[in-house]
């Protein structure tokens, strides 16, 4: 298929769930409260965005099949696919175990939550807990399907996942209350089915070879996939992970002025991602001089569109969020929303660089990257938030962003102008 086709696809995978939460958020806000639905937007982060605890094997299924699909070897591509399988599974476990441990602390110190709704948001944590295990098989279900270049059918399950991240909340507060651990458990149950779809999908693969995983296939995932891991556990932290910094700073009834816009305005980079997605299979087999028209002019694409669609939102966001919400919480947020803006520009441009040396099997300059930004990250974060409150928290991911977009250039810049 052409870089268009799967991209169309890919654009179609997340613009359904951003028309969701486009319909639906106001509804949930307005019957949760700002404190209930806080906290359902890190729910919505372990459940939905926390899948760096499939150990980098999503990205390294997409690297190794992108090259095992032209050989025809069936059955190479079936005890990859296994071996990928195993590993999503047991370190989706391990981050299940992990996050039912944390579960009770987050809830009763970390996150401020008022007494009243504690014993919801435990229950609740531990079930999204339960949902990391089906959320790390999926994303290497995806990673397969993308790496055989089966885009239009992993975007249908992203389209199912993302559209129901933000209408099964409102399914369930009306039928069932305000009950965050209840808004959770139908969360996690559409992941179970997304799964057992996928793992249909994808039979005839799994089928195909009797002979057992060898620690030939588990090696190739682990070595490429356990950079990919510290990149996938950093990279989500300091994009959704810094609401539970925010919220233990400024606490959880003050946190959806902040991760609103920051809910909205990530969902701008469908079309990097899309992209991108597309891109990291094809940039896998090109040829060197290829490879650099092809990194070079989809960087400028990216960099011309985004540039109008942040343009664009920044100057519609005090209008469409006083429509949307309220005009108090369009004053509250509108500064937030233009800092914001700039960062996701910034972060569009460092997702191509970023795709380019995972094509080429560099994951572990990007996990040293990311695992220096966190550091930073942290530290300017604390000092922002603890200074400016909302705003400064803005300002500090922006500077994060800017940092790793610097550094993912430079490194790519690097890998093209040297020959093979």
């Amino acid at each position: 298929m052409s870089l268009r086709h799967d991209t169309i696809w890919n654009l179609i995978g997340s613009g359904l769930p951003l028309l969701a939460a486009a319909c639906l958020i106001p509804f949930s806000l307005d019957h949760l409260g700002n404190e209930a639905f806080g906290v359902l937007t890190l729910i919505w982060a372990l459940i939905g965005y926390f899948s760096f605890f499939d150990m980098g094997v999503g990205r390294a299924l997409t690297y190794e099949l992108s090259k095992l699909r032209y050989t025809d070897d069936v059955d190479e591509i079936s005890l990859t696919l296994k071996a990928g399988l195993l590993l999503t599974f047991l370190a989706g476990i391990c981050g299940a175990m992990l996050m039912v441990i944390l579960a009770p602390y987050l809830s009763s110190s970390w996150m401020k939550i008022s007494p009243v709704l504690q014993q919801d948001v435990t229950l609740s944590f531990k079930i999204a807990a339960i949902g990391v295990i089906p959320t790390t098989i999926t994303s290497g279900l995806r990673g397969a399907l993308e790496g055989l270049g089966r885009f239009s059918t992993s975007n249908i399950f992203k389209m199912i996942l993302g559209f129901c991240m933000f209408a099964l909340p409102a399914i369930s507060i009306y039928l069932h209350g305000n009950s965050l651990s209840t808004i959770t458990l139908y969360l996690v149950s559409v992941r179970l089915i997304v799964v057992i779809l996928a793992i249909v999908e994808l039979s005839s693969y799994l089928v195909v070879s009797r002979t057992w995983i060898t620690i030939k296939e588990i090696r190739k995932l682990i070595n490429y996939g356990l950079w990919v891991t510290v990149s996938g556990i950093v990279g989500p932290l300091m994009i959704y992970g810094d609401r539970f910094f925010v919220s233990a700073l400024v606490g959880a009834a003050q946190l959806p002025i902040y991760a609103i816009p920051q809910e909205g305005l990530q969902r701008l980079l469908i079309f990097p991602i899309a992209l991108c997605g597309a891109l990291l299979p094809k940039l896998a087999v090109l040829s060197h001089d290829k490879l650099i028209v092809s990194y070079y002019s989809n960087y400028k694409r990216v960099a011309f569109i985004m540039f109008i669609i942040c343009c664009i939102s920044a100057a519609l966001a005090y209008p469409v969020l006083s429509w949307w919400i309220s005009i108090e919480f369009a004053q509250k947020s509108l500064l937030i929303v233009l800092i914001l803006s700039v960062g996701i520009w910034l972060n569009s441009l460092a997702l191509v660089p970023y795709t380019l040396l995972h094509a080429h099997g560099n994951p572990r300059l990007t996990a040293f990257f990311h695992m220096g930004e966190l550091v930073f990250y942290i530290l300017v974060l604390w000092l922002l938030t603890t200074r400016f409150g909302l705003e400064g928290a803005s300002l500090a991911w922006v500077i994060r962003v800017m940092l790793d977009l610097v550094l993912l250039h430079i490194a790519a810049n690097k890998f093209l102008h040297i020959p093979k």
